[in-house]
């Protein structure tokens, strides 16, 4: 009997070659938070969740946090970013060490030393024969500068000061590039999840123009490396980024991440892009897991599966990390209308 990790490494590549299977891959991702409850829901111990989700990806971040201050609820990074370890539920940062800095040339960035890569040898070693494994190197490039400098620098600079941001991105994108090649020497990995949000839901945080100007050949010399080990390259965008895709598969993107309903249609993504693109995520978590009944849930659910894995090349999933407002039955719906559709009892072509 064949082994069931190998089957899963086997249903991830086959979803981002868009070849023809009997069920495609699945994920459901969770906060601390809904970590919580998921052990309640489906009374299993926290590391038997991911084995009873039946998830086919496992993350394996850097090792880039440094110290915490217990006092304060906060935790450094190797960029000496401070992030707020009382809110826990999402991202919040609490410092930007370059937010007031006159003389950004004075930063001095972090090494790619080879501590960072210790949960990718530890954890991947161990679970390689049972996940598809995907190295972590996200903030990637646009977050990154804004962790660093602010939100509203970075966008001024983006505009006004050219310099500056290119300072910036250059000295991330070498870290991430060593770091990278670092990686693929392992040969743990089965590819990269990297990620910078650069839409809102109606449009870009930025023009395309100025995403090209400084971000697309960065992204292709970070991609290069996994590309060249034929390593599979995950990325995240939150918002609509529809004028940048035709970009993203030029520069070797194989899967899009979350595929945000309320930013992009799924039907014209799939129209668009199905051929050449691998769609993750498309379940919202923003409207219909909180706040729609079970049925609209498993409705939406199959949908996507029918749209989105219309040309074969589509990991179930909802759009981000389940959040703790999810309602339970609703929760309750989504694994097991995944679960029905693995066995065979849901085909999402017919009409229900």
């Amino acid at each position: 009997m064949p082994n069931k990790g190998v089957q899963k490494k086997e249903r991830v590549l086959n979803a981002i070659n868009r070849i023809s299977q009997s069920v495609l891959p699945t994920q459901i991702n969770y906060t601390p938070e809904m970590k919580e409850k998921i052990k309640k829901f489906l009374n299993v111990e926290e590391d038997q969740i991911d084995k009873r989700l039946d998830n086919y990806i496992k993350y394996l971040p850097l090792n880039d946090k440094t110290r915490i201050d217990e006092e304060r609820g906060i935790q450094y990074d190797i960029w000496e970013v401070c992030w707020d370890q009382i809110l826990t539920e999402g991202f919040h940062i609490r410092y930007h060490p370059l937010i007031d800095s006159d003389n950004i040339r004075e930063y001095k960035f972090p090494e790619p030393k080879d501590d960072l890569l210790t949960t990718i040898k530890e954890v991947g070693e161990k679970e390689r024969n049972n996940y598809f494994l995907l190295s972590l190197q996200d903030w990637t490039l646009f977050e990154r500068a804004w962790l660093l400098r602010g939100y509203e620098n970075i966008l001024m600079s983006l505009c006004n000061n050219e310099k500056e941001i290119n300072y910036l991105l250059d000295g991330i994108t070498e870290f991430h590039i060593e770091v990278a090649k670092k990686i693929v020497k392992l040969n743990i990995v089965d590819g990269v999840f990297t990620g910078s949000d650069v839409g809102t839901q109606r449009g870009m945080v930025m023009s395309p123009e100025t995403w090209r100007k400084f971000s697309k050949k960065r992204y292709k010399k970070i991609w290069g490396i996994y590309k060249e080990k034929n390593l599979s390259v995950f990325h995240h965008s939150c918002g609509n980024i529809m004028e940048i895709i035709p970009d993203l598969i030029e520069i070797g993107l194989d899967v899009l991440n979350p595929i945000q309903p309320e930013a992009m249609n799924p039907e014209e993504l799939s129209k668009r892009f199905g051929k050449e693109l691998t769609f993750f995520g498309g379940i919202s978590t923003q409207n219909t897991l909180p706040f729609k009944t079970p049925q609209e849930v498993r409705n939406e659910i199959i949908d996507r599966i029918r749209v989105l894995g219309k040309n074969d090349g589509y990991i179930i999933s909802p759009s981000h990390e389940v959040t703790s407002d999810c309602k339970p039955e609703n929760f309750l719906m989504l694994v097991s209308t995944i679960d029905k559709y693995k066995r065979g009892e849901i085909n999402p072509f017919r009409v229900y």
